[in-house]
């Protein structure tokens, strides 16, 4: 344990005999939890260190926690070698904290670029798709076609303002919003798309739902994300159900959407509200759909969660009837 080899210092420094921790000051002990030595580098570190210098590594400790470690490995006296550890962990939190705000102020100018280059043409297409409907006969069969191009324009104006608005969002929480009704229109929007053309719908919607005061266009945008987030994980098969209720004790709205696709993988439940992260192939998803949810979520001080296992995901979010501004 203590040594006259081991110099006096703060932080956690053992000595190293032959792959052994040999002796080791409190600071060491305390750090790794140990109550005995020797014990050997394999068992406190992830990896192997064949020289001398400055490593980081993942430690662990004998009750199975690990921790984010810097590790200076020195060579001392009498075939001995200093091992100096430092739990960094608090620090790598931190700088995940700041990459991450910096991926997000990046995203919301590239946002804003994407957003100023497509509206041109998204009007062009509204007002060609509004002549068109004008010039349609009142019996003619097209006139469904063009009502949902017209709609389907006008949902991509709402994404690219709700990209926009996802670098600046907008402050305004006034509007007294039917989610049922989102629900339904959103939905309908999409039904004829070959995602949802063998799907099961499911409709448990609580009558005389009271309605939530928050930002309609921003509430759409989170159910067609996750409409079409379930629709692209059944592909095509299964069931898609969609639920609302009022939870009077909690004055909250509460909707869930549930679909029977594969489920999502343990080993990246912690990561699918981050910025830019997918599991979809190169080309096929931006890894912005959940990272917008959560922040409107957010934004009307509710609550986002899921629960997912192999055949079942569950999406639950909690929306307050009621924002009050000087929360």
């Amino acid at each position: 344990m203590p040594s006259k080899f081991l110099p006096k210092v703060k932080d956690a420094l053992g000595l190293v005999k032959e792959g052994e921790i040999v002796s080791a000051n409190e600071a060491f002990l305390r750090l790794f939890h140990l109550e005995s030595l020797p014990i050997t580098l394999g068992e406190l570190f992830e990896d192997h260190f064949e020289d001398f210098g400055l490593f980081e590594t993942r430690a662990k400790r004998p009750d199975g926690s690990m921790f984010e470690a810097e590790v200076v490995l020195l060579p001392y006296r009498e075939g001995l070698y200093q091992l100096l550890v430092r739990d960094v962990s608090e620090r790598r939190a931190t700088e995940k904290m700041w990459l991450k705000a910096e991926r997000l102020t990046a995203m919301g100018k590239l946002a804003g670029e994407i957003a100023h280059e497509i509206n041109n043409p998204l009007g062009g297409i509204l007002l060609y798709a509004n002549l068109l409907r004008e010039d349609l006969p009142v019996e003619s069969p097209l006139l469904s076609h063009v009502d949902k191009i017209i709609k389907l324009a006008t949902r991509c104006r709402i994404i690219a303002k709700a990209l926009l608005n996802f670098g600046h969002p907008e402050d305004s929480l006034e509007e007294w919003v039917n989610v049922n009704q989102v629900l339904q229109e959103m939905f309908s929007l999409i039904e004829d798309h070959r995602l949802f053309r063998e799907v099961q719908i499911i409709w448990e919607l609580e009558k005389d739902l009271p309605f939530v005061q928050g930002n309609r266009s921003q509430l759409e945008q989170l159910v067609l994300n996750l409409i079409i987030n379930a629709g692209e994980a059944m592909q095509g098969r299964g069931s898609l159900s969609f639920r609302t209720k009022f939870d009077p004790a909690e004055e909250e709205i509460i909707l869930e959407i549930e679909d029977t696709g594969p489920g999502i993988p343990s080993e990246i439940q912690d990561k699918i509200f981050d910025p830019f992260f997918t599991t979809k192939p190169g080309g096929k998803g931006t890894g912005l759909g959940l990272a917008i949810c959560h922040g409107i979520v957010k934004r009307h001080r509710g609550q986002i969660e899921f629960e997912s296992r192999p055949g079942r995901t569950l999406f639950r979010v909690k929306l307050p009837k009621i924002h009050l501004e000087n929360e």
